[in-house]
């Protein structure tokens, strides 16, 4: 396994973490049960902004079709990210959407419309400087390579959540915004193709964890 992440991270910083990027139309297989969200998707207001921080840590559930997990959200480290997280869950844009990638001993990743046939949201969000660090759990945003660089401020809808502690995404700057609390074992079983059933947000993250 050490081995195999060692691999891992020299081949995506070979490829400047190419892993990591948006894949925005490079597939476009409609999905069996996605669901189109509920309203128009836009960049979190100011107010969804304010109001996520105010609530500070929340906890979203995901259902795969390899079990449930369960995520603590952070929205005083990352409001803006949280925002607009919260944003996609409630429309449920995450219905039915397929992780796409599974990095070993890396991370999974999620949230490409174009998996489902629908096109991009039309919208980024801004890099934000997270305490949060990559250890193992770390949910993140995924954010846009092109012309053999990572873009800056191109976070939208897709997340990863990391295999291992990957201290490196850290210096490279990518925004941390919660962590897994339930369910990991589910998330180690994550490939390629399973999918997100349902996302909810079920209330603030100090609840009891199972």
């Amino acid at each position: 396994m050490r081995a195999m992440i060692s691999l891992t991270v020299t081949l995506l910083m070979a490829a400047p973490l190419a892993a990591l990027a948006s894949r925005a139309g490079s597939q476009s297989p409609a999905s069996e049960g996605a669901v189109k969200p509920t309203a128009e998707l836009t960049a979190p207001t100011a107010a969804q902004v304010a109001a996520a921080k105010r609530q500070g840590k929340v906890k979203v559930k995901l259902q795969t079709t390899k079990g449930v997990i369960e995520m603590e959200l952070d929205a005083k480290a990352a409001p803006v990210t949280v925002a607009n997280f919260l944003n996609l869950v409630k429309a449920g844009f995450y219905h039915g959407m397929p992780f796409h990638r599974v990095e070993p001993g890396f991370v999974i990743q999620a949230g490409d419309p174009a998996q489902v046939g629908r096109p991009p949201v039309g919208f980024t969000i801004p890099d934000e400087k997270s305490p949060i660090k990559h250890t193992k759990g770390t949910i993140a945003m995924a954010r846009t390579y092109r012309a053999g660089q990572m873009v800056p401020n191109s976070g939208s809808t897709q997340f990863y959540i990391t295999l291992a502690g990957t201290p490196h995404l850290d210096r490279l700057g990518f925004t941390a915004f919660g962590k897994v609390i339930s369910g990991m074992s589910v998330v180690e079983k994550i490939a390629v193709g399973d999918k997100i059933t349902k996302a909810s947000v079920v209330g603030k993250a100090a609840g009891k964890r199972r």
